[in-house]
């Protein structure tokens, strides 16, 4: 074998320039050669060693190059963001660079589509002037799913665009890394990794010098990072507010003049405050000629089709929840979806499981890798829910992959869940004699035994659901769910004074009773309805309902459906101030209960009568009635008749000039109502408990019974 060196680059040759003659090889490269070089005519063996780099064998820049810092962040396109606090978030974290002592790294974390990417590249564009080391920006999504190999394609473009010549960037990630923070130790470098979904991703692009910032944004909370010191800031969806400044900013000025208000703020809650949905339903109202802002409302009003309609030029809702869920083990994917057919944004880890099929720890561990890729939100401890996109979401990739008949099991098993638990808050809270005309839910309660307060503590948690359960049975039709759900909900609604559920309930009832063909379904569901409006004194629609309601209950042929009619329609008279029809109304459906024997409604007739009586002026004859009334509730354990009777015997004593005879009844229906949660029982107590102490009653009634009317004034309709 014959060697011949390999002169220099550049260097002069001596001689005429070596050529092919008589079979004999030339030695010649053309262009620059670095480092060794070996050329041989012929190899029977040979074995090369070549060193790689090291970490500090850090080559500088050939100044002949003019090397610039990379400018990688993108410039924004707009500048309304509606996202002060959050670009002030990022300002504190990131500090004056004068007082930086390390390098920082800020997770900005959010649904997809909340804006993550825009808030990041428009704070780092703003920014800009005090990184001179560069600023380097990687969208990670276009290396989804390579894994390592996509961090180390990112540092070596990184690297290059720092000025380490291609030759001697090292092939490894430990060896790039090590380079990467060799290169950016001497001067503040802004770091932008877009879409990361692992830790991992992250960790080798922290730059050395101080003053440096990490920015990293991402549909997941990235816990690991957390836990090794970074930061975090969570996007959540704009108010009412910041959305409608979104959505209008990039209409024109004569457009956005003429837009009424109202359609536009129900555009943005249709939206759910996502900025990318606010954006392309900005982009829509921008055609002012084709999308008024009526047309567009009403467009977007369809819950099925929603999330296909928020759609324009290239960009999508759809899309990017899909590629959020793609990205899920298929076990969560599952979960995902069956999640997303219960019914109410809003659930337990317990109604997860019955939904799912899991148990609840399985259950538990799915709703924390769910939380983990913020497409559920935590609301309390163990408790869950669904931006409203991402329920409409979870829901059409269960119509998509979830077989008609699972979907069926799904539903009937969480209807059954929810009735079995308002059935079993129901009887804790009124107790097991009141009178029910539907059958006992065939699921028992597999949930906690409730007290008469953690039952109403449950109701109150569940609320939106146990609605949601109604309108989604009626939908099914199975109209016996409707009708039992309505029964065991009747002393929530009326003990809360939720009108605005309890009419919508019951009218969704009175249809599952006329469907059935149930005239005592019938008769009960009016009678409730009625007593809404009763309270709410629209006595027209009132007095409609118990006259329907009277004649389903002759029909029926059924007793006690006639003497719940009669009890409403001496409610409906005492409220008018009428006491002589209440009181014939009272009697005769004190008449109908004693003649079935039930006791509790006896009860029950003897107080209404009782406070007819007082407020006619007859405070003698009401106590003899009350005391009755006192003794049934008493032998029944009815501690909630008898706070009511308590109540009506306080109002006799005061009628009569007796407050120190009056006080110890009011005090005990105060304390009974509180314990069980009834919160307007407890403020008609207080209230006259107060007039009863006059000066004497202390501070703490005073607080306790504004508290109670603070909590009712914020209680927030949710039926219609």
């Amino acid at each position: 074998m014959s060697i011949e060196p390999i002169r220099p680059a550049g260097e002069a040759r001596r001689g005429p320039r070596p050529h092919r003659a008589h079979g004999r090889s030339t030695n010649h490269l053309p262009g620059p050669v670095l480092g060794a070089a070996i050329q041989a005519s012929r190899v029977d063996a040979l074995v090369v060693t070549m060193t790689p780099p090291t970490a500090s064998a850090a080559v500088p820049p050939d100044p002949a190059q003019h090397w610039l810092p990379p400018r990688q962040v993108p410039a924004p396109f707009r500048e309304v963001l509606a996202r002060e606090r959050e670009l002030l978030a990022i300002d504190e974290f990131a500090g004056p660079p004068a007082r930086a002592h390390r390098p920082k790294v800020l997770v900005v974390s959010g649904m997809s589509g909340v804006g993550k990417t825009t808030v990041t590249t428009h704070w780092a564009w703003s920014n800009r002037s005090r990184f001179t080391g560069g600023q380097l920006f990687s969208d990670l999504s276009h290396y989804r799913g390579r894994g390592a190999v996509a961090t180390v394609e990112v540092l070596g473009g990184f690297l290059h665009a720092l000025g380490v010549p291609a030759q001697v960037i090292p092939p490894d990630l430990a060896g790039r890394a090590a380079l990467f923070r060799s290169r950016t130790a001497d001067a503040p470098v802004l770091v932008v990794l877009d879409d990361a979904d692992q830790a991992a991703q992250v960790r080798p692009f922290v730059p050395s010098a101080p003053g440096s910032v990490v920015l990293v944004t991402s549909s997941h909370r990235l816990s690991g990072l957390l836990v090794e010191g970074a930061s975090s800031l969570a996007l959540r969806p704009l108010d009412a507010e910041a959305g409608y400044r979104l959505l209008v900013d990039q209409v024109p000025d004569e457009v956005r003049r003429s837009l009424p208000r109202p359609d536009v703020d129900a555009v943005v809650d249709l939206c759910g405050g996502l900025p990318l949905a606010l954006r392309i339903a900005g982009a829509r109202l921008a055609e002012a000629t084709n999308w008024p802002a009526r047309t567009l409302r009403k467009y977007l009003s369809d819950d099925k089709h929603r999330l296909s309609r928020l759609a324009v030029g290239g960009h999508a809702v759809r899309h990017v929840f899909d590629t959020t869920v793609d990205n899920l083990h298929p076990r969560l994917r599952t979960f995902y979806r069956r999640l997303g057919l219960h019914p109410g944004p809003e659930f337990s880890v317990a109604a997860a499981a019955t939904v799912s099929g899991l148990s609840e720890s399985d259950s538990a561990e799915a709703l924390d890798h769910l939380f983990e890729a913020n497409l559920v939100e935590g609301v309390r401890p163990h408790r869950f829910r669904f931006h409203d996109l991402v329920r409409l979401h979870a829901r059409a990739v269960a119509d998509q992959d979830e077989p008609a008949a699972e979907q069926e099991s799904i539903l009937d098993r969480i209807t059954s869940w929810y009735l079995a638990g308002a059935r079993a808050a129901d009887v804790a809270v009124v107790g097991a004699d009141r009178w029910r005309s539907c059958a006992a839910p065939s699921a028992t309660w597999p949930g906690p035994a409730f007290t008469p307060a953690t039952a109403v503590r449950w109701w109150e948690t569940e609320r939106r659901n146990l609605l949601e359960t109604i309108r989604t049975a009626e939908d099914r039709g199975d109209d016996q769910a409707v009708l039992a759900l309505c029964e065991a909900l009747w002393p929530f609604y009326h003990g809360h004074k939720l009108h605005s559920d309890w009419i919508e309930a019951h009218r969704v009832g009175v249809r599952s009773a006329l469907r059935s063909g149930d005239l005592v379904a019938e008769t009960r569901m009016r009678n409730q309805l009625a007593r809404a409006y009763l309270e709410l004194r629209q006595f027209d629609q009132a007095d409609a309902e118990l006259e329907a309601a009277l004649a389903a209950a002759e029909r029926s042929g059924e007793p006690r459906a006639a003497a719940v009619v009669r009890e409403s329609r001496g409610v409906a008279f005492r409220d008018r101030g009428d006491w002589p029809h209440a009181a014939v109304e009272f009697e005769e459906s004190l008449r109908i209960n004693a003649g079935v024997a039930d006791e509790r409604g006896t009860a029950l007739q003897l107080y209404h009568l009782a406070d007819v009586l007082v407020r006619a002026g007859e405070p003698e004859r009401a106590i003899e009635l009350l005391t009755r009334a006192a003794g049934i509730a008493e032998r029944l354990g009815d501690d909630m008749t008898t706070a009511r009777v308590d109540i009506v015997l306080g109002a006799a004593y005061q009628e009569l000039d007796l407050p120190s005879a009056a006080r110890p009844f009011l005090e005990r229906a105060a304390a009974t109502a509180r314990e069980r949660g009834q919160r307007a029982k407890e403020v008609e107590a207080l209230r006259r408990l107060l007039v009863v102490l006059g000066e004497t009653a202390p501070a703490a009634l005073t607080e306790r019974l504004t508290q109670l009317a603070d909590a009712a004034e914020r209680e927030p309709p949710v039926g219609c």
